[in-house]
């Protein structure tokens, strides 16, 4: 609740300049709606312009032409939807004229200031007109798309598309939208082809796909982003073969379309069809030029065709088509830029084929029938749950049918064979259309609940006749009323349905927990024990939850004001809140409350499960005396919590502050109010005492577990608390004699070492002296090794020396001079030979100028000398590494060997 020095912006948007109707305004509407009335607005007296002035909400504000315009709302021929919320923007459809505001403008600017700063915002605070071309029609509908970009602007013979501007909030007071008409040569001036419902197809690839229904049950399919003059594709729900005064009247015109649950394969694909009369159709697939499909629904879709192939009936061509069909989307199929979770495909375009009507569906068991002659439906609903596809359906009447599909839908065609009949030299095309199932299928429906809004009650008139000694009663409803169903964006358990009257809050919450369980044994396919469980759902007729909201309308004599608009608002800034808008502009905010999730005893079961032990040991010491179920929510604070405890009521701007006349509709309304608000407050009175009764059962078992936790408090000081101290004091004497008995073993290994090895024994130390010996050899041999070594590398190099010797003399010889004898060489190289070195012998012979030649003999002598030589050296060297390496092995210390 908000205190008044602190308003919210939900009190404080009735007050806002969107829903008011100023004179200019009012002379322009007045002038392209009723030119004959304009000198009589321009000429209002003053009584007339006191009237104009009335109490709105705690503000006083002027307003003009709201009870012509509510009279242009009363001759539509179907529920108006004049109101729509995206986000956080708002759109409001006046007359010819489309205003939009930003809510969370509106928020930031009355919240947090105090009441004067909120009043003084909304009195500056002007909303934005959208010129729009095209549109010279009074506005039924407002219809956005997904993604917030294009809004269906719908009248009762035309459509436009607008292009809703990105930067809308930075724009002036007057925004200019690009728009368009729609299928002007299906849809303008057309009489009975009359525009029944709009909508957004939600599988489009760029949200651009519009769906056109009309009273000659067509469904024509625009594609907004290529053509708005023709339709991509036509889809007929008129019944074939139907002739005028069929069922008693003269033409079954549509009435409403929808689209099914998300949550099925074939739900979103698949639209439903209302007649006045009350039947209802199916096709599908209903499906745009390119698709969006989720990847485990086209996974889904493809399993069910796989599935109907392979089963037997149905024609070979037709088995043909479901094939061509499935290929061609698989086919097509690409992955999302965006998204991996969908993928884009394009609907395949089969020669000779075409989507057929299925039904009308069988009511199983009938709906109940209401005491009016004419009942007519006018709205119908898919609701968004997983358990099953429900249906609902509003009429004329005040009753609201909540029916369950005993099938989930399913794609189905019509294959069309053309023959020809000879006639002369000409042919005659004569089209047979081969069907996917017989002739008497039907699909099935279950009417689950007929609700009944008590509107015939108070609304109703009864003719009497008397004739022929017979009597007979025809009751109808005195005021006309279009119901429409708007479902709750955030619980698709939870939809509204508002009228001529006020507004209704239906919720099948409290038979749908035990259709989900049922649903949830088939699928894990548990068969046992599954038709009585639904015998026994069906047996046990629990009613949905029905209040009403607002009421417009209290007793038989009030002014009309119906509701001509629904929206929900869902996003997290706003909050969760429902917004009504009166054919006299005046919006009812109201403030909904989000679910909690409840605590149920299969939690507790399961949470029991998950710890058995500890269960079973507090089983065994301590039982809890609160009963089950848990204590939550009480049916009738349920159903009070999901809506006020009376309706609020709404009157017309002037009605209120009118003296009040004591009539019997007035006396029998005050009654209903006070008999409703007594047994409102019995049901608080007895949820009162029930939860008395369970705080009184709270507190003595509080006073329970306190005596237990004292009790094992004392419990743990005594006994426990001595037994854990002596428990402590054996670990530490544990301890202690761990310490002790590790330096003994400590001490009993060193003593075990001195006894089993106290000294080498007489072989070993004789072996670390052989040793020894041969380490002092080693190191011998190592000098003489490296005294060899440098030996042989003398030798070798004077035998390099040696060879180049020889090759030089061997060249001087050849140039000896003659008459030198021989002798004289000889003496020469014995004198060279005997010199004290080589060096010196070069020098020598360097300075001599003469040679000493060497034989063959000699030189292959000293060759031989050295290569054994050699050999001898690399067998030491190999024996001296051995040795080497055997050494490095052994760890001879200097204790050991002394």
């Amino acid at each position: 609740m908000s205190t008044p020095n602190r308003p919210t912006w939900l009190n404080q948007l009735p007050d806002h300049s969107i829903f008011e109707l100023d004179e200019q305004e009012y002379l322009e509407w007045t002038r392209t709606n009723h030119p004959s009335t304009t000198t009589a607005a321009t000429t209002r007296t003053p009584h007339a312009s006191s009237l104009a002035k009335y109490q709105f909400n705690s503000g006083h504000k002027e307003s003009f032409g709201l009870e012509e315009l509510k009279e242009e709302y009363q001759r539509a021929s179907q529920g108006l939807s004049c109101m729509v919320i995206y986000g956080q923007d708002m759109y409001v459809a006046v007359g010819r004229q489309v205003r939009h505001t930003s809510l969370a403008d509106l928020k930031k600017g009355v919240e947090n200031h105090g009441r004067a700063a909120a009043t003084e915002y909304i009195d500056k605070k002007h909303h934005k007109v959208l010129k729009i071309q095209d549109i010279d029609f009074d506005i039924r509908r407002l219809v956005i798309n997904q993604d917030g970009k294009l809004l269906a602007i719908v009248g009762d013979e035309k459509i436009v598309i607008a292009a809703l501007p990105k930067a809308l909030r930075q724009d002036p007071k007057a925004v200019n939208c690009k728009a368009f008409p729609l299928g002007e040569y299906y849809h303008i001036n057309k009489g009975p082809s009359k525009i029944v419902k709009v909508l957004w197809h939600p599988l489009s690839k760029g949200f651009t796909h519009v769906l056109v229904m009309t009273h000659d049950n067509l469904l024509r399919m625009y594609d907004v982003a290529t053509d708005f003059e023709e339709p991509e594709q036509v889809f007929n729900f008129a019944p074939e073969g139907h002739t005028a005064n069929s069922y008693g009247l003269d033409v079954d015109y549509a009435a409403s379309f929808c689209f099914g649950s998300k949550h099925s394969e074939w739900g979103q694909l698949t639209v439903y069809n209302l007649s006045q009369s009350g039947d209802v159709f199916m096709m599908c697939p209903v499906m745009p030029g390119n698709c969006i499909l989720d990847i485990p629904h086209l996974e889904a879709i493809r399993a069910d065709l796989d599935q109907q192939t392979k089963q037997a009936g149905g024609s070979q061509r037709l088995q043909q088509v479901k094939r061509e069909w499935l290929e061609s989307v698989l086919e097509s199929a690409q992955p999302h830029p965006f998204s991996d979770e969908v993928v884009m495909v394009e609907n395949p375009l089969l020669k000779h084929v075409k989507v057929a009507r299925q039904g009308p569906f069988l009511f199983q068991p009938a709906p109940i029938e209401l005491e009016d002659d004419d009942n007519r439906a006018y709205d119908i609903l898919s609701l968004e749950t997983e358990a099953a596809e429900v249906l609902a359906m509003a009429y004329s009447s005040g009753r609201v049918d909540v029916c369950i599909a005993v099938e989930r839908p399913s794609a189905r065609w019509t294959v069309q064979q053309v023959r020809k009949k000879d006639s002369g030299s000409y042919g005659f095309d004569d089209t047979v259309e081969d069907e996917d199932e017989d002739d008497d299928y039907f699909p099935t429906i279950s009417v689950y609940e007929s609700i009944d809004l008590g509107l015939l009650r108070v609304f109703g008139t009864t003719n009497s006749t008397q004739g022929g000694g017979y009597g007979m009663a025809e009751q109808r409803l005195g005021i006309p009323n279009h119901p429409v169903l708007a479902a709750d964006a955030m619980y698709g358990d939870t939809f509204y349905v508002y009228h001529e009257a006020g507004a209704h809050c239906i919720s099948i919450v409290p038979w749908l927990e035990e259709l989900t369980k049922i649903y949830d044994a088939a699928s894990r396919g548990v068969v046992a024990g599954l038709d009585a469980r639904v015998a026994t759902f069906y047996n046990s007729k629990v009613k949905s939850s029905v209040s009403c909201i607002v009421n417009t309308r209290p007793t038989k004599a009030s002014m009309a004001a119906p509701i001509v608009g629904c929206s929900v608002v869902t996003d997290t800034y706003l909050e969760y809140s429902l917004l009504l808008l009166t054919s006299s502009l005046q919006l009812i905010g109201q403030e909904l409350t989000t679910r909690p999730r409840k605590m149920t005893v299969e939690d507790s079961t399961l949470t029991s499960q998950q710890s058995p032990t500890v269960v079973k040991k507090e089983d065994a010491h301590y039982q809890n005396s609160l009963p089950l179920p848990l204590f939550g929510s009480q049916d009738g604070l349920a159903a009070l919590s999901r809506a006020p405890i009376q309706p609020k009521i709404v009157l017309p701007p002037g009605v209120g502050s009118a003296k009040i006349i004591v009539t019997e509709d007035n006396l029998r309304f005050l009654g209903e109010m006070v008999q409703g608000i007594r047994e409102s407050l019995r049901e608080v009175y007895i949820a009162c005492d029930i939860a008395q009764q369970r705080l009184v059962a709270q507190e003595q078992e509080y006073k329970r577990q306190q005596q237990k936790v004292a009790d094992a408090h004392e419990r743990n000081k005594t006994v426990v608390a001595k037994k854990m101290q002596e428990q402590a004091d054996r670990v530490d004497a544990q301890a202690v004699r761990q310490k002790k008995l590790m330096s003994r073993v400590d001490e009993l290994m060193r003593k075990l070492m001195e006894s089993k090895e106290p000294e080498l024994s007489p072989a070993e130390k004789a072996w670390v002296v052989d040793v020894v010996k041969s380490e002092k050899r080693v190191k011998g041999y190592n000098e003489r090794r490296h005294k060899v070594n440098t030996q042989y590398n003398i030798l070798h190099r004077r035998l390099q020396e040696l060879q180049g010797l020889t090759l030089s003399s061997s060249s001087s010889g050849a140039s000896k001079r003659p008459g030198q004898s021989s002798a004289g060489n000889s003496e020469e190289g014995t004198s060279l030979s005997s010199s004290p070195g080589w060096q010196s012998v070069v020098q020598y012979q360097q300075q001599r100028h003469a040679a000493r030649r060497y034989g063959t003999a000699q030189i292959a002598t000293v060759e031989s000398a050295l290569g054994v030589e050699a050999q001898l050296l690399d067998t030491t060297m190999k024996m001296v590494a051995e040795l080497a390496s055997r050494l490095d092995v052994l760890d001879i210390s200097s204790n050991a060997t002394e």
